[in-house]
Order: C-alpha cells, then structure tokens, then sequence
C-alpha cells in the first residue's frame, strides 16, 4: 500500500464528505419545498442555505441536484456525505475502493453535495488508482534526487490544502476569516482560496506519489532502478 497516497485520498475524501454532509444540513432545513434554481456559468444551481438560515451576505453556497425537492434532497446529501466520509476514512485504499469513491461523490453531487468540492473528489478518486498499484513512471519520469526533493514536504502541503479546505467551508457557511469585517473582502477571500487550492492541489498529489515511489525502491535505489 502507498502510504502517503491513502493518507492524501482519505483525508480529502473525509473533507469532501464533510462539505455534503454540512450541504444536506441546510438544504433539509429548508423543508418540504421546490428549490429554486439559478443559472451559474450556465449551469443550473440552488442555494443551499436559505434566507432564513443564512449567516452573511454570500452565505448561500451552491449545489446542483436532481431532487425538486429540498427536504428530500438535503436527507440524501447528508447520507452520501456520511458515506463519502464512512468509504474514505476506511475503505478507500480497497481494491476498487477508488470506484466507490467516484461514485460515492458523484452522488453526492447530483443530490445536493455541494458544488465546490466536486473536481477535486474527482480528482482524489483517480489518484487512488495508485494506492496499490506499483509507482513505475515517477521513477520513470524525475530522477532520484528530485523525487527525494519533491517527496520531502508532502505532509505539510497536504496540512496546507486541508487547512485551506476546511477553513474555506467555515468562511462559506459563516463568513468568517480572521481580523476581516466587510462582507465583499471576505467573499473575495473565499474565492481566492478556491483558486489557491485548484493550484495547490496538483503539487499535493506530486508530493505524495514522489514520496510513495521512494517507498516503493526501498533503501538501495540504484538496485532498484
């Protein structure tokens, strides 16, 4: 098994399911009514969190769903956030584990999961292919010095990207970031911390599979390579 690659898809499969679980919440306390769509990029999306229930301005978080129904809704993407959650923090690293895992958030999106975390689910998924299965083309591709180079930071990039994350799903909900008191400001924070993590991301999941593939050599790289 590929260590660092599982610790990466478990915890930001955790993160992802998370977001679902927190979707489904508000999109339940909205009740027994039909949502009402709004077209984002051209793309049909609800608010998940209603007036009512709403803590700032921009607090309204996005979801697509298939369900014309926000109680209905809401119960399903808090079931398939505790099943993201459940599949990643256990499962994962399973033979077809990675396959679940799509599945798993492609239902959690289509119900109402949440729609920031969809590409980056995605992405987590294909890279537990290589949980278990060999590292050939980093040993391939970057010698073994610069792999030694990109593996050593992988964990503090991953602490990174999970703080970032899960910070960004309390800004979202609560509008809260530190020292700053204007709604606009903060909003444009969220933002760029999506856009942060989308550039982060890639150098996160490098990290992992160079430390993994180092793993893999053992302690006599040249035999091995």
């Amino acid at each position: 098994m590929r260590n660092a690659t599982r610790i990466l898809t478990s915890t930001i499969g955790v993160i992802c399911g998370i977001s679902g679980l927190e979707h489904g919440f508000f999109e339940a306390l909205q009740g027994n009514v039909t949502p009402v769509i709004h077209m984002v990029s051209g793309k049909p999306m609800i608010y998940a969190i209603g007036d009512a229930n709403r803590f700032w301005r921009y607090g309204f978080e996005y979801a697509y769903t298939v369900i014309p129904n926000y109680l209905i809704s809401g119960f399903l993407a808090m079931i398939a956030g505790l099943l993201v959650i459940t599949w990643s923090a256990g499962f994962i690293q399973k033979k077809i584990g990675w396959l679940v895992f799509l599945l798993l958030s492609i239902f959690q999106y289509l119900v109402g999961g949440g729609a920031a975390q969809f590409g980056p689910a995605m992405v987590v998924g294909i890279v537990a292919i290589w949980i278990n299965n060999p590292l050939k083309w980093p040993r391939t591709v970057f010698p073994h010095r610069l792999r030694q180079a990109l593996a050593r930071p992988w964990s503090g990039l991953l602490v990174l990207f999970a703080i970032v994350f899960s910070h960004s799903i309390i800004t979202a909900v609560f509008g809260f970031f530190y020292g700053v008191k204007d709604p606009n400001i903060i909003n444009q924070i969220m933002w760029g911390a999506l856009y942060f993590m989308i550039a982060l991301l890639p150098f996160v999941i490098v990290s992992a599979l160079a430390h993994d593939s180092l793993e893999a050599v053992g302690p006599n790289p040249g035999a091995a390579e």
